[in-house]
């Protein structure tokens, strides 16, 4: 905030209070102010809403399936597309079960052995430790 806007004077309160996400969430909705839709459904960040997040695992992606299709659509045909240029296959979720393994969003037609999600017993959305937000952020 300080590189962008040089001549202001920000405070954070949430990093000088050494607060949680969840603290902050409790103190803006006790201001009236509604949490942003990513979070009232369940998900515990909200800066991937329109592009699904790369770092997030079977149970995010099986959440983003249900609740934003498009946007889960649009990144399994992204696999698909360098699945196919690097002609091997390339996912965002691995399997960590035993024996494990890649997983594809949606079954790839060249790779017919490897599992896609609607193969993966239902998870949660598992909380990301930490986003960065290099991922290309609008």
């Amino acid at each position: 905030m300080k590189r962008n806007y040089p001549d202001s004077k920000p405070i954070f309160p949430i990093l000088y209070e050494l607060m949680g996400k969840g603290d902050s969430i409790k103190i803006i909705q006790k201001a009236g102010i509604e949490p942003p839709l990513a979070y009232r459904i369940g998900f515990t960040n909200a800066n991937c809403w329109d592009t699904g997040c790369v770092k997030g695992g079977i149970g995010y992606w099986q959440k983003i399936q249900a609740e934003r299709p498009d946007v889960f659509d649009r990144m399994a045909d992204r696999e698909h597309k360098y699945t196919d240029l690097k002609g091997e296959p390339v996912t965002i979720c691995k399997d960590q079960s035993k024996g494990g393994g890649l997983v594809f969003l949606k079954p790839h037609p060249s790779y017919p052995l490897l599992k896609d999600i609607s193969m993966m017993k239902g998870r949660m959305a598992e909380p990301l430790m930490e986003c960065n937000g290099f991922c290309g952020p609008k």
